[in-house]
């Protein structure tokens, strides 16, 4: 059973002015697709959450994502169904139920831009992949196109290759974080980054309380029964407070390429690169805020492209395009890239991790979702965990918090480099 910490009213610092103080169930420190994804489902089961974000609403690796609900396929291109493969597999069914508006939690209004992500080879597959792709257990998952029903782009003479539809969808990012955010505006407040002196942690390793700040500049403490660090490269704060063991941060680098492309041609497509496990590239297509397209490129390239300045990185995108669709003329196209960090749990040999990363300290919880898809795998995990310590919604007092602002949408990639 959790503890819960008293409500202090008469709490006097230095200056003999009152403390002010919250008194809540459970604070999130992050404003990413988890951080709302769990306060959505955690109001629903009645707890008294609020969120803190000191950034924007989905600022971090969230906006930066393409948006690809994967279904484990990206990970099993090399003919093996993998653990990281296996993890992810069931993600497309529970999102898609949400965006129906039958999951736990009703995105309907989210739109889905493409119902599927393609895999595509510039040349016949080998039997080997084909065999694998015919596995029982992949037929729900891919299915192989006849040329009418190829997207446009490869409708050209001159491609000679094969498409198949994965059950993978993409769905428009920057929607996905209105509505999750939408509801629970009352809760959801915008700080100035946390320090570590203001997480006030007893000789048990349990947070008595956050300390923020007010508007009024006066000081307010934050006491919960349970503090949940979801906000990605800022849980390295409370790592390096805590120094425990168990818990530890790695970064793992993509050098990412946006192009606004001159030709009507939106994809969203892995292309196979035979004897790699990852795609050559990965595209998906956006729409920016002056109505143009942008192809947004990772895969391979973005992987190898953390060797490159971004110079060299938009030639070799350049050159990868030509070679894939020789029939598009790329001349007038707008191309720029940037550097991604995705953070997750340190892992042996800075390799990816297989699935979500949840670890409870005490009153703590620290969590990564690793990928945008498993965000509501790793808050039901969340969740079960809450059930197993019996901890129950008690009362909560968050008046002091009434005037503080909501923090702003981030805005989209596409738009931030390209408008």
């Amino acid at each position: 059973m959790g503890y819960y910490w008293p409500f202090l009213l008469q709490n006097i610092v230095g200056d003999n002015k009152m403390t002010r103080t919250v008194e809540v169930d459970i604070v999130i420190l992050g404003g990413g697709v988890f951080g709302l994804w769990l306060l959505n489902r955690l109001r629903q089961a009645g707890f008294g959450a609020i969120l803190f974000e000191s950034n924007t609403l989905g600022g971090g690796q969230t906006y930066k994502s393409q948006g690809i609900i994967h279904g484990g396929m990206k990970y099993a291109l090399h003919g093996n169904w993998t653990e990281s493969a296996q993890t992810i597999a069931d993600m497309p069914t529970v999102w898609k139920q949400c965006l129906e508006g039958k999951g736990d939690i009703d995105l309907s209004h989210v739109p889905i831009i493409s119902p599927h992500q393609h895999l595509w080879s510039s040349s016949k597959l080998t039997t080997k992949l084909t065999k694998f792709f015919a596995n029982f257990a992949l037929k729900s998952r891919i299915t192989y196109l006849e040329k009418v029903d190829y997207p446009s782009i490869f409708q050209h003479p001159d491609f000679k290759g094969e498409v198949y539809a994965l059950d993978e969808m993409v769905i428009d990012i920057p929607a996905l974080i209105r509505e999750l955010a939408k509801p629970h505006q009352d809760v959801i407040f915008k700080i100035s980054p946390f320090k570590e002196d203001q997480l006030h942690i007893d000789k048990n390793q349990n947070i008595t309380y956050l300390e923020a700040t007010t508007l009024s500049g006066e000081k307010l403490q934050i006491h919960a029964q349970r503090y949940v660090f979801a906000a990605g490269a800022g849980n390295e704060m409370i790592i390096k407070k805590l120094k425990y063991p168990d818990v530890a941060m790695q970064r793992r680098a993509l050098h990412m390429v946006l192009v606004k492309i001159p030709f009507a041609h939106s994809l969203y497509a892995h292309c196979l690169s035979l004897g790699s496990m990852l795609p050559r590239i990965t595209i998906t297509t956006h729409q920016t805020r002056d109505n143009q397209l942008a192809w947004y490129i990772g895969g391979q390239l973005a992987e190898e492209g953390i060797h490159r300045d971004s110079k060299t990185q938009i030639t070799t995108a350049q050159k990868e395009l030509r070679q894939l669709f020789p029939w598009l003329d790329f001349s007038a196209a707008q191309f720029t890239s940037f550097m991604i960090d995705r953070i997750e749990p340190l892992q042996p040999n800075g390799k990816r991790p297989d699935g979500v990363f949840l670890k409870s300290i005490n009153n703590m919880i620290i969590a990564w979702p690793t990928k945008l898809a498993l965000a509501p795998k790793l808050t039901n995990d969340i969740m079960q965990h809450l059930r197993q310590e019996q901890l129950s919604p008690c009362k909560h007092d968050t008046r002091e918090l009434r005037a503080w602002p909501i923090p702003p949408l981030a805005k989209p990639v596409w738009d931030e480099l390209l408008c």
